[in-house]
C-alpha cells in the first residue's frame, strides 16, 4: 500500500466514524473529508468543488431545501393525517 492510498483510507475510516458517531452534523463531516483529502495532495485544488456543479448534486440539494420547507410549514403533517387510518 502507498502512502497516498493510506491517506485516503485514513481519511475514508475518519470520517465514517465521525459519520456513524453522530457528535458533528454530516455537512461538517463532509466539508472536513474535502479539506483533508485537499492538505493531503489526493485531489487537485480545482477539482476538490468540481462535484458541485454536477446536476445530480444540484437536484439532490434542491430536494433536500423543498423537503424541508414543506416540512416547516405543516403541509406534511396534514398530507399524514389524511394518509393514518
Amino acid at each position: 500500500m502507498t502512502l497516498e492510498q493510506g491517506l485516503a483510507f485514513g481519511i475514508l475510516f475518519l470520517a465514517l466514524v465521525l459519520f456513524a458517531s453522530g457528535k458533528l452534523r454530516h455537512d461538517i463531516v463532509a466539508l472536513i473529508a474535502l479539506v483533508a483529502v485537499g492538505l493531503a495532495g489526493l485531489v487537485e485544488p480545482a477539482e476538490i468543488v468540481s462535484g458541485f456543479g454536477h446536476p445530480a448534486v444540484i437536484t439532490v440539494a434542491a430536494v433536500l431545501v423543498v423537503s424541508e420547507a414543506l416540512r416547516s410549514s405543516g403541509l406534511v403533517d396534514v398530507v399524514v393525517q389524511r394518509i393514518e387510518p
